[in-house]
């Protein structure tokens, strides 16, 4: 296993959670064009796959991270998918958030 070391600095922007619900009961997130206030800044990396979604990792400072909220580095912006705090057992240093998420806006060819 490689260590996949921060090359990168990234902000959050975090939605209110939880969502308000609709008439069935699901949760509806708020207009994309409603950016939150950022919540603060933290080491990061982020790597393109091959079927083009990201995977970044996260200081897990930045938890709690949900899907939906948003990630920026200055130059791209992510929506996350999911998010999921890894500790590693008696080395906390090497604990990080790894996330799954979209670019947004999504690259051309």
């Amino acid at each position: 296993m490689a260590v996949l070391l921060a090359d990168r600095a990234l902000t959050a922007f975090v939605l209110s959670h939880p969502w308000e619900r609709d008439a069935l009961g699901t949760p509806v997130p708020p207009p994309p064009d409603q950016r939150p206030a950022p919540r603060g800044t933290w080491p990061g990396a982020a790597t393109k796959q091959v079927d083009d979604s990201w995977t970044l990792r996260v200081d897990p400072a930045a938890w709690p991270l949900n899907p939906g909220d948003i990630l920026t580095d200055g130059t791209r912006t992510w929506t996350i998918v999911t998010a999921l705090l890894k500790r590693v057992p008696q080395y906390g240093a090497a604990d990080y958030i790894a996330v799954t998420a979209t670019l947004n806006p999504p690259d051309t060819p």
